[in-house]
């Protein structure tokens, strides 16, 4: 009866579905999966905690917003014009910091063979890890060396050999949920996977490896991927739930919300920088970036909600669709 007790409980706290009420609000409470914290400790999306309470890429719906949960890089900031490089930034969309772990470079096929020949149904490959593979980003270089674990929530593309000359008979793709550590130098990783292999895998395969994109984030002008939007200034390393679906503010360009200059123009994306510009050819908006920056082929952000009439410029309400 005691356990009835605490799930009921847990439910209505809405860490655990289905969806009960917050009984101060009444609104919708909040579903976070995996539901389990850690620690105990239910971390706010308003909140930075030196401590993990939560594993990487948890995912916690709150009314009609997603968040994902995420670590903070060594350096939270990366923005060449900004004077302090030691807080991530809020309404900007905050990006994944590293490049591709195991890529196999620099061999042609840009990927590292798997040396282990696993069986149909196997959750487990033996990947070989170069000296030019591992963790990197801004002044850090990748040495081969890759710590345990620390590719969980990362995802191993295999191609499977045997087809034949340019021929992969069938792609895999994974969620990682363990690796083995190599040193400096490389060598051999066991990575397991979240579920078996539908195929056995032939003389000759090959795979490459991501991080979770939620491993080290950071505000940035860098050119990579936005993985979500912060409600909270963090500190390097510090843990954060980022803001990825739903209706955010966020920092914009001047014509980002304008009236009927604008007409149908709803779309948004990231600049470099990490605000928002309208899907346009050029945005020639200067400081701190170039003049006449390419958003023509930019990260979709979402779309501006609303708009106010005329020339005049609303508040840029925009519905992330980022990761949902």
């Amino acid at each position: 009866m005691q356990a009835v007790s605490k799930l009921y409980g847990r439910r209505i706290r809405g860490d655990v579905g289905p969806i009960g009420l917050d009984p101060a609000t009444r609104l919708p409470g909040r579903i976070i999966g995996p539901a389990v914290s850690l620690t105990g400790y239910m971390q706010d999306y308003e909140e930075a905690t030196d401590v993990q309470h939560f594993t990487l890429g948890s995912r916690m719906v709150v009314d009609k917003r997603v968040f994902h949960y995420a670590r903070v890089a060594a350096i939270p900031d990366w923005q060449t014009a900004a004077p302090d490089l030691a807080v991530l930034k809020v309404q900007r969309g905050v990006k994944n910091a590293l490049y591709q772990v195991v890529t196999g470079l620099p061999a042609p096929a840009v990927v590292a063979p798997i040396v282990a020949i696993p069986v149909a149904g196997a959750t487990q490959v033996v990947i070989t890890v170069a000296i030019t593979d591992g963790f990197s980003t801004h002044g850090l270089v990748a040495t081969g060396a890759i710590g345990a674990n620390t590719l969980f929530d990362g995802y191993i593309a295999i191609f499977p050999g045997g087809g034949g000359a340019g021929v992969i008979p069938r792609g895999v793709n994974r969620r990682i949920i363990a690796n083995t550590a190599t040193l400096a130098g490389g060598g051999a990783m066991t990575v397991t996977l979240d579920r078996p292999l539908p195929i056995a895998l032939a003389a000759g395969t090959t795979g490459a490896i991501m991080a979770s994109e939620y491993a080290a984030v950071q505000t940035s002008d860098e050119w990579h991927a936005v993985v979500g939007v912060a409600h909270v200034a963090a500190a390097a390393l510090q843990y954060i739930w980022l803001q990825t679906w739903g209706v955010f503010w966020m920092s914009a360009q001047l014509t980002v919300g304008e009236g009927q200059q604008r007409t149908n123009n709803f779309q948004a994306v990231f600049r470099a920088d990490g605000s928002l510009g309208l899907h346009t050819v050029t945005d020639n908006f200067v400081a701190p970036l170039v003049p006449g920056e390419q958003v023509v082929y930019a990260q979709h952000a979402g779309y501006i909600m609303n708009t106010l009439t005329g020339v005049f410029r609303g508040a840029p309400f925009v519905c992330l669709q980022i990761t949902p």
